[in-house]
């Protein structure tokens, strides 16, 4: 039997806000399905949205890193210092380390939304197949009402709640 998997909210900082990315806004049983599919789309409305910002913020951060990277290797540069040397001190320094280390964080919080992205997808054809299992079960179990001897062949409740 296989183990339920952890349900673990992971918090994303995209515009300056908090993106909560909690698994269990995908939960949904028999009895919810219905208003579980009715609210899905604004969550993954909302989450792509925010994947956009967030690549933004990546985009953004890299640029920063790169012309930080640059202006540090030039500074060396212009101290007389060898292409290696001048290398070596931009990617050493704290200011281009911490701007690199922006990047990974904003990589991170582009990862993590893809990961609940393809979650929520993945949940929404599951919810699709088990929809159309109950409406399959719900067919197979009603059949002695739609197809009750001595009575006209229904198709519909509305039908048969007609003909009695």
């Amino acid at each position: 039997m296989a183990k339920e998997a952890p349900l673990e909210k992971v918090t994303v900082r995209v515009n300056n806000r908090d993106v909560v990315l909690d698994p269990a806004n995908m939960r949904y049983s028999e009895n919810s399905l219905h208003e579980y599919m009715g609210h899905e789309y604004g969550w993954v409305d909302y989450l792509g949205k925010q994947l956009e910002h967030a690549q933004k913020e990546m985009l953004e951060a890299d640029i920063d890193a790169e012309a930080l990277y640059s202006l540090k290797f030039m500074e060396s540069k212009d101290q007389g210092n060898s292409d290696n040397y001048a290398k070596a001190f931009a990617t050493a320094s704290v200011d281009v380390v911490a701007a690199r280390k922006r990047v990974v964080e904003r990589k991170e919080a582009v990862g993590h939304i893809k990961a609940h992205l393809r979650a929520w997808d993945k949940n929404h054809e599951n919810a699709q197949n088990r929809g159309h299992t109950l409406r399959h079960e719900m067919k197979i179990l009603n059949r002695d009402i739609y197809e009750s001897p001595g009575l006209p062949d229904t198709s519909s409740a509305e039908d048969f709640l007609r003909n009695n």
